[in-house]
Parts: C-alpha cells; structure tokens; sequence
C-alpha cells in the first residue's frame, strides 16, 4: 500500500468513525420519471453513492436521486462579520506559489497571459470532498488532496502528477474515459500538453500522445464539453500566440521580406511568432499573431479527431466557455480573444457542426477580451455571460491608461462588431441576438481583470460577481520614456525591467447582486479586497456545508483561500451521475424553484481564466427551507423532475439507462412577427460625414439623426400613402398605397429635385384647406455651414393626385435653421392647421439652441408668430420631438417639446392667442435629459392625457444625480476665439473632464504644454485644466435624468416622472408609441432603441433590441421579453409608426433604421379581441379632424379616451385614425367626439362592429 493509498485509507476509517457517533440521516429519495408525470417521493436511507462505470446494467432504469445533509459551518478563523476569510496556509496547508523569477529562461512570459498558472477543482479520490490542482510556470505543478475539511495535503510525486517540467497554463479534471475516477488535462506553453488518466488506485499515467492530445502549441485554456451529445467529452483547446524571446525587433535581422515574384512572407524562423497584419505599397506591417484553436470529437474509444483546419479560428485566446443561451440543449462556446482579434461565438448546429456568429448576435465586445463567465444574472433563468477587460475602476486610471488613442481611432470606427475597452456584460435572451447591459449594472470597469465569476456567493438566490486584477508588469505608464524606447533583441518584459516600472498590484473586487441588474461594491464588507497580482480563480464548496469557497492563484505569493462564512442562508448542491451522457453531466442544466423565484444552472467546467471548477450545481436559496422542485435536462435529451425536497442537502442525481422520450418542441406564437411588405426592402442610405472634423469633441455625431416617416392619404383614395425620409445625396421616398397592401415609390418630381437636403421630420396635412393632404419636409442636419439655404425646410403642395409640387415662394418664412420635428393643430381655433417646427442643431456650434418656429397658418401662407405668441419657445434648445395635446383639459391644444440638454417644455395654450411656459410650474423642470420622443394617451384611465417618453437610459458611461449632473461647456477655453466643447462628470464631488489628454489636446493644442503627461492631465480637476473663469464665461448645460419614462397627468397640466422598468433602460430610447397591442383595453408601450451615433471612444449606445411593455391600465408596466414578444431590433433605430397593413384592424409597427431598411412587423391579435380603426372626416382645413378628442363608451359601462395627433414619437406621424380595442365579451356602444372646434357629437355603433368606422363632424 503506497503513501496515497495509506491516507486515503485512514480518511475512510476517520470519517466512518465520525459518522457513527452521530445519528443516521434519513434521505429523501424520489424516483425519476418523465417530467410530465409526478414523481412519487420515498424515504429510505441509502449509503454513499456507488462509482459509476460503462456497464448501464448497474444503474436504475428509470434514474434515481439520493440526498445527504451538508456538512455545519465551521468558524476556524473568523475575527470579523465579514462574507469571507483569507485561510492562513499553515492552517490549509496549500502553500503553492507561482513565483517571479526573473533570471528563467522564459521570464519574458510573465508579460504576458501566461505569467500565472492555471487552477482546477475536482474529487480526485472519490471522498466527497474536492481537490485542488496548480499549473506551474516556472515551478512544478501541484495535486493537493483535501484530507479533512479545508485541510489539504500535497500527493503530487505520489500520484505522479509533477509533469514534465514544461510552463503549464490551463487545467482541467475531467472523467475523459468515462470510467468515473477523474482525470487531468494539462496545457503547455510551447510543450506537449499532458493528459494525466487516473487508474483508480492514486496513480496517474501521463496518456496525451495516444489519445491524439500531445500537442505543442501556445495552449492556454482546455474547454471539455459533450458539443455533440454522444456521452463522452470533447475538447476546445484554446491557445493564445507564442512570445518571440529574442524580442519584436532582433538585431540585425529582417522578419518579412519578399519573393522573386514580390511576394511578401515572413521568414521561416519567424513564422512561429509573426504575422503580416498589413500592406500599404511599400509599407508592410507585421505583429505576432494568434494561433488556430482546435476543435476535438472523442472518438469513444480513447482518441480524438481534430474538426478544424489550421488558419480557422485565429485569436490570442484568453478564455473559453461553453454555455447554452438558447436553451436548445447543445452547448455553444464563446472565445474571448485579446487585442485586436474578435471573440468567437461559435453557435452549435444541429449537425455537429459550428457557426461563428459573433457579427450577427451581439453589439460589440470587449477589446482587450480577458477572463468570462456565465450564470443567470438577472433572475430570468437564462444563462447571461460577462466578458472582462481592462478598464480602470477611477478617473485616473481610466486618464492613464488610455494613452495616445489616435492610433485606434480607425479600429474604434470600423472593426466590426465593434470593439470597446471595457467589460460586456451580455443578456441573453431566448432569441438568436444578446443584450448589452455593462454600464447599466455598473459592471463596466474593473481595472487590469483576469478573472470574472459569477456565482451566488452570499446564498440569497442572486448571482454576485467577482473579480481577479493585477499584473506583473505596469502597463498603465503612457508617460515612461522609457517604454516608448525600442531595442533590438528586447522583449516587453526586458523592456519593463530596464525601465523599473514594477508590478500592476491591483485590488480584487466583488459586487453583490441587489437584483434588477443592480450590483453593489462590496469587496471590502465581504473581505475580498486583497491587492496584488491575483490572475485564475474558480469557486468550490470545499467543506460541503453548502456555501461557496474561492481559490486565487496569485503571482509571487501563496494561493488564496476564502472560506464563506455565510451560514444563516438555505441552500443546495446538485451533484450528477451521467449514464448515456457523459459521467459528470457536463452540458446538463439544472433548475431549482421555491416559493419566491426559480434559478438556473448549466454545468459547464471551464469558467473564467485558466481554471476548471466542479461539475456540481450551487443553489442559494435564502430563508426558504424546500425546493418546491428539482429538475434536470440532461445532453441525452433525458428530463427529471423531483418535488417537495428538503434544503441545506447535496443531491446526486443520476441519469435513467433507458432512451429518452422524444417530444416535439411547441413554439409559442409571438405577439409580432415580421411582416412580408414591400416597405420592408425600403432602406434608409446614409452619406457618410465627418462631424468631428469641424467639432472634434463632440460627444455624438448629429448627421445620422434621421430617418423620419409619415403617413397620411395623398390621392384621397381611402388608404394611407407613406413619405420616407431621405439623407444628404438620397432623396426622401413617395411611397403610393395601391389599397391591397402593396407599395410603390414614387420617384423623382420635385422630392427628388430636392435630394441635396438632409430630411428630418415630415408632415401630411391640408396648408392650403383644398382638401388633399400637402407635405411638410424639415431640413436639417449639419453637412453644411450655418445659415446655408439648404437648411430651408420645404412645403410640397398636392394637386390632388397625389402629385407634389414645390410651393411659392414667400409660403413659408424664411427659416435656415437645422431643424428636426415638425407637428400641427390648430392652435389658434380659426379652422386650419399651425405648425410647430423644432430646430434640431446648429451646425459648428452644437450644442447652442437653433431657432424653432410657431407658423401660423393664414389661407395657406405661414407666417412666423414665434416672437409674438410663445417668446420662450424660440431659443429654448435642441428640439428632438414634440406633440400638440390637451394637458389640462381645456379643449385646446397646448404643446409639450422634448430637448436634448434641457427639461421637457410645457406651453400652455392660453385661448389661441398665446403658449405660456409653464415648464417649471408643470413639475418637470427639473427633468434636465436628453430626451428623444414622445407619445400621448391616457395610461391610467383616469379620463387625461399621459405621457410616455424616450431618453437615453442608464446604459451609458453616464450616471447623472441632481446634485451631480452631467455638464457640458461650451466656450472659448484656448483664446483662439472659438468655442469648444467640454464634458464633465462628478466623481468623489471632483468635477472632472470626461475626455482624455489625447482628445482635448487635439482640440486644444494648449493643454499640451500645461499638462505635459497623462499624469498630470488625469489628477487635474476640471477647474485646474481649464480654470474657474474659463468655465463660469461658458455656456453650461446639464443633464440630471437620462432614464426613460411616463408622465402621470392629474387632469390640470402638472406632472408626476416615473422611470419605465429597468430593462427598458438598456439603451437610448428613440420612437416610443403608446397603443394597446393585445386588446386589454389598458395602454402598452413599444419603444425603439440604440444609438450608433456616439464619438468612436465612447462607442455605439446599442445594447437594446427595442422593448415592448405591457400596461396594466393603472401607471404601472411589464416588460415583455424579445423571445416573446417577437420585436428583434438591434439597429440604429430612430422612427416608430403604427399602421393596419394587413386589413385586419389592428396596428401593425414600422421602424425607421438609420443607413438600413424598414422593419415591419405584424400584430398577430388575440382571437379573442377586437379592433376598430376610427377615421374622422373635419371640414375645411382640418379634413382629418387632427386635435380631436374621442370617447368609446362599452357595453359594461366603461370608457376610453383618445386624442387624434399629427406628428409625435419621433420623427413620426401615424396615419390619422384612431384604434379602439375590446374584448369580444363586450361591445362598443358609442363613440363620443369633442372636435377641433369645441362641437361635440355622438354616435350609435351599429351591430355587428366593422373594422373601420367612418364619423363625419356635423
């Protein structure tokens, strides 16, 4: 009996000791079934689970579950209240260290991602209580056996685990033959990697080369999973590149050159290490590169076969995870690749086979891509994912380490998806697309990070996040003259050496989940805050008492363990016996529900950086004591399901021998679905523009702010025709309805004489009171100078047949302002239609106030009574949308105008004479945003208007407070005369600039010489870079509130803000409708979302796919996912229409995309509601009827108010009837209508109800 087979020996004896002076547990046991049958609980106690091996005969049928109670917690070491404490290593007995030494051989690889060895956690010997292994760079690596509770004993000679003194990397324990000991895969650095098969006894035979798995390579990271569902375990073998040791530039030596042919190649004893990344003439630029990952099926009789080729999946690897977002029960894998390499997402095909799809199913990713993670974070029993970067947790470290970004300025604008320095947290979200939600839940910065784990370590039912930083070079020194000196022969490591910058010794961080995407910072409360050079981690429940320990690999100092002291929580570990899946259960998901919330698990191994954790599924469940059930879904297609099972157990489940049953999947109908229309092909064509060539600090681009829609009956035919707008060099779109639900543009004429314009808003009304609908076109944009006539907006008038002419002259006033929104009613009660015109921009000088317009309507001239009427409503900022309404219920239109750096305006109209601001008295002028759009209608059924309304959201690096907003000055800060453009933001009550040295100084040269480091420039204050006069001469904006939300109206004008539900906030919100999709009778919200418009650094605003919300008819709304409600829009998104295309009553959607096509998508309508179109017919001037309030009065005594509108949302104008929807257990009586004039009419509705009802104002 060798000294590993003695220890495990006693341990056996000790703990049968232990387990007989205490009372035996009775189990609870449930037999597996079908998970549409009730499982039939008994209760019998059942000794340890036997090991598994290949013969299926030994196990049960039909599956079982055997339960054991955790281990009490134990308090060895705990001084404090704090969630963790650091275990001395005397006490643990785990002192491995990957230390620094600087005179290796490979030393350059501490510069590196392969500075720090790997860890894995794994039941090595089959007692219940997991195991440790360490990679090793410059050391050996190291088996530690836990031999009682948080003790651990190093057996590496014994088991024969040492290695081949190579520098390890990733690790992991997995059963790999299926014979249910574990095994252990080892990655080499430019070595063969190692694959160590347990025998069973203690020993282990290093096996790589005939199983096919002896590779050299610059191996980084293995990732077991079952992709193809046949039992056993296949392998990703992540790499990342190989390090030159003689350096990137060697002396006296050439690394490319060219052919006889002129060829270029890069020679032979370079290839290993360099690529040719570009070719500009006689320019030719190369880099080390990445190298092919490998893709391995198991063969099932111990070999593996490569099913990728060499050049395919090309990246510097520094993690891999598999993971099943779509829940299709095939595990697909996301590769995190460094620098300028795409991550891959490789979606797993039903054939086996794997498809990149990084470009189509995210926004961006994360530049520096590091360590990631997948768990549920957002309670939605979806598996989310969080790729780390390295972004600074400060204003400082954020200044200094950005550096000169010049250099990437281009690979900002163009890499495609694109890529940001900072991490991604993605949603998933039961479609093919993910969400993007890092600056919303605070998750964006995490310093230099190598790891990110996300587990539920405080056991309340909540994922938290933890964080592993530090690096054993300072990279963050843009100012060193030193690093930015090349040597031959030198590599980045003898670089840092030479020039002392020392080791990147960062804090760890965790954050707790507080739910709704919210999370907290507490690495100090939960003792987690360790500064150092920490890189893998992974978390176990080490002691079994159902709470998760952490293990750190640290660079020059011992590994970390954290033991949880978290013991006034339930919880629960579900342990997995596989039978026809693979032994472990790897690519199961595990679901557990209580009383109060359901969670999610998908065992998967590799999760971080360089470590492999347990495949046992950890649930906290807080103060609940039972599952109310269990559940698996096991790679074979098996489903078991357990009830009534009590907490604070571990659960071994194992798989039914039998073969699975096959049920066919039911998809469930969407509430939308794309709508077959010639709309749809419609694209929206932008020209390209440079808005930073004229402002370069702009905080967006203002020359992609369309496309606007409008929708109204041109050729008086009884359907509605469409006006699509145009960009500079694209003339806007005349599309006829030809009454079948087919369309036809009408091209050129006087819209497409007039294609040098840039359309915005757009507008169909009677100017002219002949009875046809004219158009209103607004110009604007900024591809031109101030004041330059192409900013003239422009009338185009019918002639009846819906052929356009351009108006004459002196029709409209002159007006050579960039406008945005245009809108009408008649405000002055004469009988014909005002506009209100919005002035969007000025170009050159953003972000001053153009001029908006009040143009009053006189027998079809329009006269500018802007001045006269409402003085406030000239100047009052950047106009993005407005909508005339009746606030207070004075049978009047008042108008209520959305700004970008300013409070909604609220102009009370005052008996057709004049528009009082009442802003301030209507209680949203404090309400400082950079609002988008707005829709009207009464939300909580209270007989007023309400009012939804878009802005930008909470998923920006902008986090505004009312004490601490978001500033933006606008002045002369050089002397040069011209003004320029500073932001700033609060940190610690500092006022700080929110542009970096590099940007600011390209703007103004002057900052060079003040400031002549990043240093100096990144611990200056506001106030000390541009100084307190300079800022106090400026304009000042602000933005206190960039969620979107609803206004409650009380009925007299004053208004109550309430946020739409979080989710809503993920992205900028741009046309937003209030409607009622499924018939309720309550108002629901659709909302379009993103913003690709952001200057480069910031990057696109995209992490939304639009949202539907639900309304309860009482202020309070639902969000309903994008796998139910069917609405996928991850564009550019800007307009937002409803239209009944299909002739069935109810509202369909249209979404202008900005550079790309209409979306069109149909409302597959409840069976069991109804909608009624209701077309009014006014008299002369108004034909519509537009600023007419109607009432439905229904058969059970209620009733509903609508007001018929002219422009809103944004950019948008909705044909010009009115939905009534109902169930069909009632019906609709009357119709009650308050015309634009103050008469009042009603109307009978004859049975049965028609889809379109036609009243004539008597």
């Amino acid at each position: 009996m060798n000294y590993f087979q003695k220890a495990i020996h006693l341990l056996v004896v000790t703990t049968l000791l232990s387990t007989s002076c205490k009372e035996k547990e009775t189990e609870n046991t449930s037999e597996a079934k079908d998970q549409s049958s009730q499982p039939a609980n008994t209760s019998k106690t059942k000794s340890k689970p036997s090991k598994p091996t290949n013969n299926l005969a030994n196990f049960d049928p039909q599956g079982s579950i055997e339960s054991a109670p955790l281990s009490a917690s134990q308090d060895q070491t705990k001084t404090d209240d704090k969630l963790f404490t650091r275990l001395a290593p005397a006490k643990t007995g785990v002192n491995f260290i990957n230390p620094i030494l600087k005179n290796n051989p490979r030393a350059y690889l501490y510069a590196s991602a392969m500075g720090c060895g790997g860890i894995s956690v794994g039941d090595i010997n089959g007692d219940g209580r997991p195991d440790l292994f360490f990679t090793g760079g410059p050391v050996p690596n190291q088996l530690l056996i836990q031999t009682e509770s948080l003790r651990f004993k190093d057996f590496t000679q014994q088991a024969g685990l040492a290695g081949n003194k190579s520098w390890g990397t990733g690790s992991s324990i997995i059963d790999i033959d299926k014979d249910g000991d574990l095994d252990i895969y080892v990655c080499n650095y430019d070595a063969a990697n190692e694959l160590f098969i347990n025998d069973g006894s203690g020993k282990f035979i290093e096996s790589a080369k005939t199983h096919g798995l002896d590779f050299i390579s610059a191996g980084h990271t293995p990732a077991f999973s079952d992709y193809d569902m046949d039992g056993d375990l296949d392998l990703y073998l992540m790499t990342n590149f190989f390090y030159d040791p003689r350096g990137k530039t060697p002396p006296n030596e050439r690394i490319v050159g060219r052919d006889r042919t002129g060829k270029i190649f890069v020679f032979p004893k370079y290839k290993k290490f360099y690529g040719i990344t570009s070719i500009n003439g006689d320019i030719v630029n190369h880099d080390t590169v990445g190298q092919s990952d490998r893709l391995l099926r198991n063969n099932g009789n111990g070999t593996f076969t490569e099913q990728t080729k060499e050049g395919n999946l090309v990246g510097k690897g520094n993690s891999a995870i598999w993971w099943d977002p779509d829940a299709d029960g095939r595990p697909d894998l996301f590769v995190a690749n460094d620098f300028r390499d795409p991550d891959f997402y490789l979606k797993n095909q039903e054939s086996g086979t794997f498809k990149n799809v990084i470009k189509t199913s995210i926004p961006h990713t994360a530049w520096f891509s590091m360590g990631t993670d997948s768990n549920d974070l957002d309670g939605d029993g979806r598996p989310d994912l969080i790729v780390a970067d390295m972004s600074g947790t400060t204003h400082y470290k954020q200044k200094i380490g950005m550096g000169a970004m010049s250099a990437s300025a281009e690979f900002l604008a163009t890499a495609f998806p694109r890529q940001y320095m900072r991490n991604a947290v993605f949603l998933s979200t039961g479609t093919d697309r993910l969400r993007e939600a890092a600056h919303m839940t605070g998750l964006a910065n995490s310093d230099w990070t190598w790891t990110v784990r996300l587990s539920d370590f405080d056991n309340d039912g909540k994922v938290d996040v933890f964080f592993t930083n530090g690096m054993a070079v300072n990279l963050n020194r843009a100012d060193s003259p030193e690093l930015s000196k090349v040597l031959p022969g030198e590599t980045e490591w003898d670089k840092h050496q030479r020039a002392k910058t020392g080791p990147l010794k960062e804090q760890n961080l965790a954050f707790k989940n507080l739910g709704n995407l919210k999370f907290k910072d507490t690495s100090k409360d939960w003792g987690l805050d360790h500064v150092g050079m920490s890189y893998a981690a992974t978390a176990a429940d080490l002691d079994r008492d159902g709470d998760l320990e952490i293990i750190v690999a640290n660079l020059d100092e011992e590994v970390s363990i954290y033991k949880n002291n978290s013991n006034n929580k339930h919880k629960v570990l579900v342990k997995l016996v596989g039978t026809l899946s693979n032994s472990q259960g790897i690519g199961s998901t595990v679901k557990v529900s209580t009383i109060k919330q359901k969670q999610s698990r998908f065992i998967t191994l590799t999760r971080g950086y360089m470590a492999s954790g347990e495949a046992v599924a950890h649930f906290g469940i807080d103060s609940e004591e039972q599952l109310t059930e269990l559940s698996v879904q096991w790679p074979s297609g098996h489903v078991q399901s357990f009830n009534d099972l009590p907490a604070d157990h571990i659960y071994t489940i194992t798989e039914p021998t039998k073969s699975p049953s096959s049920e066919p999947k039911i998809e469930n109908q969407k509430l939308f679905t794309p709508l077959k229309s010639s709309l749809a092909g419609i694209k929206h064509k932008e020209t390209l523009y440079d808005d930073y060539a004229v402002q370069p600090l702009l905080p967006q681009k203002n020359s992609q702010l369309g496309p606007g829609m409008a929708w109204g009956d041109i050729d008086n035919d009884g359907d509605d025709d469409f006006y699509f707008s145009g960009a500079k060099g694209n003339p806007g779109k005349l599309i006829r309805n030809d009454g079948s639900g087919k369309f036809a543009s009408l091209t050129g004429g006087a819209i497409g004489a007039d294609s040098g314009a840039e359309d915005m808003g757009s507008l169909f009304f009677d100017s002219d009171s002949d009875g046809d609908l004219d158009l209103y076109v607004v110009s604007g944009g900024v591809e031109c100078k101030k004041g330059d006539p192409i900013l003239q907006d422009r009338l185009y008038i019918n002639n009846g047949k819906g052929v356009f002419g351009r108006s004459k002259d002196g029709t409209l006033p002159k007006m050579l302002d960039s406008g945005g929104t245009v809108t009408c009613a008649d405000f002055d009660s004469d009988g014909d239609l005002d506009l209100f015109v919005g002035g969007r921009v000025v170009p050159g000088e953003y972000p001053t106030s153009p001029r908006s317009y009040l143009l009053e309507n006189n027998g079809g001239k329009f006269t500018d009574v802007t001045e006269k009427v409402a003085p406030t409503l000239s100047q009052k900022g950047m106009v993005t949308s407005a909508i005339w309404t009746d606030t207070n219920n004075d049978q009047r239109p008042d108008l209520i105008v959305t700004y970008q750096w300013a409070p909604i305006g609220v102009f009370m109209n005052v008996d057709g004479s004049k528009l009082d601001d009442n802003t301030t008295t209507s209680g949203v002028g404090e309400l400082w945003g950079w609002w988008n759009g707005i829709s009207a209608g009464d939300i909580d059924n209270d007989g007023d208007i309400d009012y939804a309304v878009s802005n930008f959201g909470s998923n920006t690096k902008y986090h505004p407070k009312d004490k601490k907003p978001i500033r933006l000055f606008y002045g002369d800060f050089d002397g040069t005369g011209q003004s320029t453009i500073v932001e700033a933001k609060y940190e610690n009550n500092v006022l700080l600039p929110v542009r970096g040295r590099s940007c600011s100084s390209h703007a103004m040269p002057f900052l060079l010489d003040k400031f002549n480091t990043f240093d100096s420039f990144a611990r200056a204050s506001l106030q000390e870079i541009y100084t307190p006069k300079k800022l106090d001469d400026s304009k000042i904006y602000k933005a206190t509130e960039l969620r979107s939300g609803i206004l409650m109206n009380d009925g007299k004008g004053k208004f109550e803000f309430l946020p739409l539900p979080r989710i809503a906030q993920i992205a900028p919100g741009f046309g937003i409708e209030l409607f009622d999709y499924n018939g309720d009778r309550n108002l629901d919200i659709y909302m379009v979302q993103n913003f690709f418009g952001p200057e480069p650094e910031t990057g696109h605003m995209a992490g939304g796919l639009s949202q539907l919300l639900m309304g309860d008819g009482k202020g309070n709304f639902e969000p309903i996912s994008p796998k139910d409600s069917g609405l996928v829009v991850f564009e550019d998104t800007k307009s937002l229409t409803r239209k009944d295309l299909d002739g069935d009553g109810w509202p369909d959607l249209v979404v202008g995309v900005n550079n790309g096509n209409l979306k069109v998508f149909k409302n597959n309508s409840p069976k069991t509601k109804r909608s009624i179109l209701v077309n009014l017919t006014g008299k002369k001037g108004n034909p519509n009827g537009i600023g007419s309030k109607i009432t439905a009065h229904f058969s059970d005594g209620s009733t509903r108010i609508k007001e018929l509108h002219a422009g809103s949302s944004y950019l948008s104008q909705n044909p010009s009837s009115i939905d009534i929807t109902y169930s069909k257990e009632i019906s609709l009586k009357s119709i009650s209508v308050i015309w634009p004039d103050n008469g009042k009419s009603t109307h009978e509705i004859p049975k049965p109800e028609q889809v379109t009802i036609n009243i004539k104002q008597p």
